[in-house]
């Protein structure tokens, strides 16, 4: 009997020693049970330049200019200078392109610009794009959302890949216009016509 005692206790030490080591299992979510966001889409580059010394101070004002230059497709705004960084915010105005849409996401998509200036190269990041609608019911929020802050139910799936291609070719537009504004030597700003 007292052996089998031994393997009573032994096994149940055994058993009750492994449950107080044991972690709980890791739910992806962290404080306030929001998911975690893997990884935020940013557009980043550096870019430098081919042939003559192009100063710092040069590409400072190549940036400056492009930040103030207003462009037909996408409005600046809040544009500000540090040191040698140029930093503004761009939005779109969006709608849906179909004539019944699925959900009427009517809004803006704005997205952040910084550009870092260093003598014969910059670095431009264009991150925190996001979506928001006029009306607030089919806001989707940032584009590296699994699903829209709306939900589901209110901005479908296909809707909402249609929506985040969209927000990326508007931050690729702003990336192309920005490297065009780049390469011109900032005594050659365009002016207006009329």
């Amino acid at each position: 009997m007292t052996t089998f005692l031994k393997i009573v206790f032994l096994s149940l030490f055994i058993l009750s020693s492994s449950l107080l080591l044991a972690q709980p299992a890791s739910t992806g979510k962290d404080d306030g049970d929001k998911p975690k966001n893997t990884k935020e889409t940013k557009l980043t580059e550096v870019i430098t330049s081919v042939g003559d010394t192009v100063l710092a101070s040069e590409m400072l004002k190549r940036a400056v200019n492009w930040a103030k230059l207003e462009n037909p497709k996408y409005v600046k705004s809040s544009a500000s200078t540090t040191g040698s960084k140029v930093e503004c915010n761009v939005s779109f105005v969006t709608k849906p392109k179909e004539l019944n849409p699925e959900a009427d996401y009517t809004g803006k998509i704005t997205m952040k610009v910084s550009i870092e200036c260093k003598d014969n190269r910059y670095k431009y990041i264009v991150y925190e794009i996001k979506h928001t609608s006029k009306s607030g019911n089919t806001t989707a929020g940032s584009i590296d959302n699994v699903v829209p802050e709306c939900g589901s139910m209110t901005l479908g799936d296909m809707t909402w890949k249609k929506l985040r291609g969209e927000a990326l070719r508007d931050a690729n537009l702003v990336v192309t216009d920005l490297k065009l504004a780049m390469d011109k030597p900032s005594t050659q700003t365009e002016t207006e016509e009329w």
